[in-house]
């Protein structure tokens, strides 16, 4: 069969022949039509992802994808054995796992292979912080600016969140968040100025979640943000610090202060950090939002053949590129 087959950790996939896969017991076969190329695809593929240090190459990258099963049904799935992934025109996945588009939905397939994964990152936290708390107050989103931060803002707002606030840099996506029903804060490369756009963003209210898309430097300014808020002792409710991805950077420096000054936690959420069968429980509700245009995502394709150049194109306007059979 086809597929995008990378050969060492460099480089890029290129279009070429690959062994069938095996169907072991519990799986069946599916044929691609369309798989996300996510960050988290780039990052396994390369070996720089903490879940992908045994990477054995040659090997097909991708983590999911909607597929056509052996009855014609279109499926959002994924669970592939390794050295296989999802960019091949055929993979062996667990027949367990069927999360069916809805039935009229087949036109959207781009998007739910190029929104599930970006969107799940926040969707999964916030549901989470919702068996926890009431209601979810203020929400805010540090990197909602990219994909994922712009599919976190629409979902916090769909989970009944009163404010969303997002904080980046890029202006013109700051303005789709806003489009979205979010306050902003730009981040800038002064980290004073930074700090008070949080801070004002924030107002006297601490935000009952914050999901952190980038970490390194955008962390540190909004920690320190959280840190001038005012410490009430009456507060009925904590912080939940979320972390979900580095692209600012690996660390960030947490203010020992924050910590002591009041009700915050820091947790991680991520390949390990979620609990399968919390995952899976949510997985239908959302391929439904993206199925039914309940969610906005942008998608740029390019057919599987296109590998090579898809893998280091830049996308636009924050659009996921999704390869398509």
């Amino acid at each position: 069969m086809k597929a995008a087959v990378l050969r060492s950790a460099e480089g890029r996939p290129e279009y070429a022949d690959f062994a069938e896969p095996v169907l072991g017991e519990g799986r069946e076969s599916v044929e691609l039509v369309a798989a996300g190329l996510h960050q988290i695809v780039r990052s396994r593929a390369h070996g720089r992802h903490y879940s992908s240090t045994a990477n054995q190459y040659p090997l097909i990258p991708g983590v999911d994808a909607v597929a056509r099963t052996a009855d014609g049904t279109l499926v959002y799935t994924g669970y592939v054995d390794a050295p296989y992934g999802t960019m091949a025109e055929r993979m062996a996945v667990p027949n367990s796992i069927r999360n069916a588009l809805p039935a009229g939905t087949e036109h959207r397939a781009a998007q739910v292979a190029g929104g599930m994964n970006p969107g799940m990152s926040s969707w999964l936290p916030l549901k989470s912080r919702l068996t926890e708390i009431d209601e979810l107050g203020t929400v805010a989103v540090v990197g909602a600016t990219g994909a994922s931060g712009l599919l976190a803002v629409q979902n916090a707002r769909d989970l009944g969140a009163r404010r969303v606030i997002a904080i980046g840099r890029n202006e013109a996506a700051l303005e789709k968040a806003r489009g979205f029903g979010a306050e902003t804060a730009r981040l800038t490369e002064d980290r004073e100025e930074s700090v008070k756009a949080i801070r004002e963003a924030l107002g006297d209210e601490a935000p009952s979640l914050v999901l952190d898309y980038v970490w390194g430097a955008p962390a540190e300014a909004t920690f320190e943000a959280l840190g001038r808020l005012e410490v009430r002792e009456d507060s009925a409710s904590d912080t939940a610090y979320t972390q979900i991805g580095s692209l600012a950077g690996p660390n960030a420096a947490l203010p020992s202060a924050l910590l002591r000054s009041r009700r915050i936690k820091i947790v991680g959420s991520g390949i390990g950090s979620v609990s399968m069968a919390f995952l899976l429980q949510e997985l239908p509700a959302y391929v439904r939002r993206i199925a039914e245009g309940r969610v906005e995502v942008a998608v740029e394709t390019y057919p599987l053949s296109d590998v090579a150049q898809a893998w280091t194109a830049k996308s636009k306007d924050n659009a996921r590129i999704v390869l398509t059979a």
